[in-house]
């Protein structure tokens, strides 16, 4: 007979947020039923709910346990993430956070509010606004995931403005850039390329989003950009964290200017936000 192979070492993956009864958030969003078991309709948001903390906790950790942690999450929508955020803050003995989801549906801000009371997230708060109203003098760390178009570079400069250390965006709708090289429909190496609609449409995403990080870059933060979720999902997957440091880098105007010339590119919006 045929020795069948030993499967004791198969185990479910351990995830930064198990769920059990005690996460009500969960089951009140609809991820989990009663007992804490995740819904079979709801098993990729939780795979994205622990790919995003798995993503942040190596930077969130270079922060202080034992001061006042202030972050802000803008256009949090109906708090997926922002929960989850705040829950991994308090199961690793982050002693003082203020967490505010910032969303400009009041319905949304009003759910949100009920289940974070009933969740007992005391500091845990939903505010209705728009990000560049958003007030708030001091951040500590500002995160935007899917603000449309020119909302992402309105969260940047909220986030450099407030002088936040650790700035997390996932960008979407890049329509500006796009706009300003079919305006002056600049002839290069790439314009036989870009005469394609799409490709014109892949390459202002990966301009808008490449000038982002070099004008972080320009202004005393160190970035990187990584895959936020699976592309089978979307292509519209980047995550850009921004770090700051303390070495701005005056010569990337340089870069940036030359990048501009060759796309016909004016100005980028974040370019405007800052004066620059």
């Amino acid at each position: 007979m045929k020795k069948l192979p030993n499967l004791s070492h198969d185990k479910t993956k351990k995830r930064l947020l198990e769920s059990n009864k005690s996460k009500q958030y969960l089951h009140l969003l609809g991820i989990s039923d009663e007992e804490g078991n995740i819904r079979p309709k709801s098993q990729d948001k939780y795979r994205q709910i622990n790919n995003y903390i798995e993503l942040l906790k190596p930077h969130l950790n270079k922060f202080s346990k034992d001061t006042l942690l202030n972050i802000a999450d803008m256009g949090s929508g109906k708090g997926y993430l922002t929960f989850a955020l705040y829950d991994f803050l308090m199961d690793n003995s982050f002693k003082d956070v203020k967490l505010t989801g910032v969303e400009y549906r009041q319905e949304l801000v009003d759910l949100c509010n009920d289940i974070s009371m009933k969740s007992e997230f005391k500091n845990l708060l939903f505010a209705q606004g728009n990000i560049e109203d958003y007030k708030a003098e001091k951040l500590d760390v500002l995160i935007a995931l899917h603000a449309c178009d020119t909302a992402t570079d309105d969260a940047i400069f909220k986030g450099i403005k407030t002088g936040a250390e650790l700035i997390i965006v996932a960008p979407c709708c890049q329509h500006q850039i796009r706009q300003e090289i079919e305006k002056s429909n600049p002839q290069n190496i790439f314009s036989q390329i870009n005469k394609h609609g799409i490709f014109l449409e892949r390459q202002a995403e990966f301009l808008t989003d490449g000038i982002r990080t070099l004008l972080l870059e320009y202004m005393g933060y160190k970035t990187k950009v990584v895959e936020f979720i699976s592309d089978a999902h979307t292509h519209k997957n980047l995550m850009i964290i921004a770090e700051k440091s303390s070495n701005k880098k005056p010569e990337y105007i340089e870069q940036i200017n030359s990048i501009k010339t060759m796309f016909g590119i004016e100005k980028h919006y974040l370019e405007m936000k800052l004066g620059i």
